[in-house]
């Protein structure tokens, strides 16, 4: 008798057929075996989520979605390995099943084994050949013993928890009980979708699995995940291909996932159609037309940071995927029958996206015929959406702005200082005169936007108030007299909210042009962050390009020395850019003490006339 056609004493390949709550159907099983979401061409379009490089997870992510070479199981390599492998796996099954050695024995000589090579790789070929000798799912309690040892904590802030070998098995294992379908593997299955670490894999086991249990796992996982979570949580939702999760998605829309907002909207743009969502109306929920105005804004705004050239040479950007011009004439009839700020904001975007191709098309450096035939398809509403942006839809942010919360006002401000409506200035220079203190990262956010957008509409009534603001919430004076950071401030740091405010509002003075300013600016280059240094140097090139000001060129010799790499490089720019001859000595010393800066400062040398 085969190992393959034992009955375990713990049956798990249960096919449930329970009704569960929310009336999900089961998706028809298939024989297939359990394989990574496929992300690659998702992956190609979307950049790198700088607001969430520390975010639990990234690394990760990340390196799961970057293409890898498919591993060859028909090449002698690989068939040794698995030959190796087959007799240690079968004697664990029959050891554990019949030999009376323990679970957490047969654990520790578990994991070990399957330190294959890369997880990317492996998953196709080592899941399916463990299911093939396990069927019956006798190492399924070796299986969760695994899952419950803890990921490497030393690992380097870039390290990749899926590349030890501890990680690796974890990995593996959440993988192997999306075979065998239980309720209580469906429970554990959807408390692990909801950790960053693990939902990669549990959210795929759930899928695999694809009974009501663990469809009802993966949407109340939905309800409470964040970041990356929810990001995978959202896409084996789709996968499942199930219309009635369609409101479900939308309604969660892109709550909790700050920095990964296009991981969210573009599956779900690519997914769903969005036209009877933005058009609204009285049978659509209001938070399901605000949800899809927000994702097709998001969507929007990614399609605008690619542009493409002649057929063929660059991804379609992904607005393009699909017939914009029904989207956009949904998009519009629904922002004047019921406007709100999410509708009105993805209408800005909709006319930023058309002006800048067909600025690009009237070039000639936009060719492609999808691209084209898109735009001109949406040219006859434009008038018509610039005169409605013109007056109501910005007295729908104007109103909205006065009444809204932190998470609704940023994108808010970043569309009225986009805009340039001077009727703003008041409302944001009130915020701002309103802050006694800064208690979060996100209320620094927050504030930051505000500046940012008082220094696009170019009031200089704005710089005594952002001034103020750093007087009374930053101890400038405490961290000018700290040692220079040579690193960023770690995650979590108190100082942190402080250092986004002050470089928010030197940022802001450095638009607005505010030569009385300088004396503030100069004094932020002798900050202990190297965050502030840096802006405080970039904002001198901009407000003082001359270095007519002693002070500025002073700040620039000063910051030739700062320990930041980066920082010091360009204080090599910025005193070429002066022609101060005064740098000279300090630039020659660079030459010889640190190598990693010596091209900076032999091109700063030769502009100089060294």
């Amino acid at each position: 008798m085969s190992l393959e056609q034992t009955e375990s004493q713990n049956p798990l390949n249960i096919d449930t057929t329970e009704q569960g709550g929310l009336h999900i159907e089961e998706k028809s099983e298939s024989t297939s075996v359990v394989t990574p979401v496929p992300t690659a061409e998702l992956e190609a379009k979307i950049p790198a989520p700088q607001r969430a490089l520390n975010r639990t997870g990234t690394i990760e992510h990340l390196a799961a979605r970057r293409p890898a070479p498919p591993l060859d199981a028909q090449s002698s390599e690989v068939k040794q390995r698995l030959s190796e492998l087959r007799p240690e796996i079968t004697t664990l099954v029959t050891d554990l099943r019949w030999g009376g050695v323990s679970v957490q024995d047969t654990t520790e000589r578990l994991i070990p084994l399957l330190n294959v090579g890369s997880l990317q790789q492996w998953v196709p070929v080592l899941v399916p050949f463990i299911l093939e000798i396990d069927r019956a799912g006798n190492l399924v309690p070796a299986w969760l013993k695994v899952i419950e040892q803890d990921d490497d904590a030393d690992l380097p802030p870039d390290g990749n928890p899926a590349e030890t070998m501890t990680g690796r098995a974890r990995r593996f294992a959440i993988l192997m009980l999306g075979n065998y379908k239980s309720p209580e593997l469906s429970q554990l299955l959807g408390k692990l979708a909801s950790d960053p670490n693990t939902s990669l894999y549990a959210t795929q086991s759930l899928v695999k699995q694809a009974t009501t249990p663990a469809l009802q796992a993966l949407v109340s996982a939905l309800k409470d995940a964040e970041g990356w979570a929810k990001v995978d949580i959202v896409e084996a939702c789709l996968t499942l291909n199930q219309t009635r999760f369609h409101d479900i998605l939308l309604a969660s829309g892109l709550d909790r996932v700050a920095g990964l907002e296009s991981y969210i909207a573009i599956p779900i743009f690519r997914s769903i159609s969005l036209e009877r969502y933005l058009r609204g109306g009285i049978a659509i929920a209001p938070r399901l037309v605000q949800q899809a105005a927000m994702i097709f804004a998001q969507v929007l705004q990614d399609s605008m940071k690619t542009i493409s050239g002649p057929l063929g040479t660059d991804a379609l950007p992904v607005v393009f995927e699909r017939n914009l011009a029904p989207l956009a004439t949904a998009l519009f009839e629904g922002a004047r029958s019921a406007p709100n700020w999410q509708n009105v904001l993805a209408v800005h975007r909709l006319a930023t996206l058309l002006g800048r191709y067909w600025g690009e098309i009237s070039r000639g450096t936009v060719q492609d015929p999808r691209i084209l035939e898109s735009v001109y398809a949406c040219l006859p509403m434009m008038p018509e959406i610039e005169r409605w942006m013109n007056g109501p839809g910005r007295d729908v942010l104007l109103e909205s702005l006065t009444r809204s919360d932190e998470e609704t006002s940023i994108p808010v401000v970043k569309v009225l200082g986009e805009l340039r409506d001077p009727r703003a200035i008041s409302i944001l220079v009130s915020f701002i005169e309103a802050t006694t203190g800064i208690t979060s990262r996100e209320q620094a956010l927050r504030l930051g936007h505000i500046c940012d957008a008082l220094g696009r509409l170019g009031d200089n009534r704005a710089v005594q108030p952002m001034i103020q603001l750093v007087e009374r919430s930053v101890n400038v004076v405490i961290r000018a007299a700290r040692p220079k950071r040579r690193d960023n401030l770690p995650v979590g740091d108190p100082d942190i909210p402080g250092s986004i405010v002050y470089a928010a509002v030197i940022r802001a003075l450095g638009q607005l042009n505010d030569r009385n300013s300088l004396d503030f600016i100069i004094r932020a280059a002798n900050d202990f962050d190297p965050y502030v240094r840096t802006e405080t140097l970039e904002i001198l090139k901009r407000i003082d390009p001359t270095g007519s000001d002693l002070r500025s060129q002073a700040a620039a010799r000063q910051a030739l020395n700062d320990p930041r790499d980066s920082t010091a490089r360009l204080a090599c720019q910025l005193v070429a850019q002066y022609q101060d001859t005064n740098a000279i000595s300090s630039l020659q010393s660079i030459t010889q003490t640190r190598p990693e800066l010596a091209p900076a400062a032999h091109d700063a040398l030769k502009r100089l006339g060294q």
